[in-house]
């Protein structure tokens, strides 16, 4: 699997559960572990580091 869209589903799933939990830390926190991890993927795929030989 692409390693670019495991952590663009990654952070799908973290800023999803960051707007469903209650909590204030731990929704910011979530929301911005989700930023990162779609950052990280942008920059993955950017470098060409993923799987299909085109780096997309």
């Amino acid at each position: 699997m692409n390693p670019t869209a495991v952590l663009h589903m990654t952070a799908a799933v973290l800023v999803g559960a960051g707007l469903f939990l209650s909590g204030r830390v731990l929704t910011i926190v979530l929301i911005g572990l989700g930023v990162a991890a779609f950052v990280a993927g942008i920059v993955l795929a950017r470098r060409g580091d993923s799987d299909t030989p085109d780096g997309t």
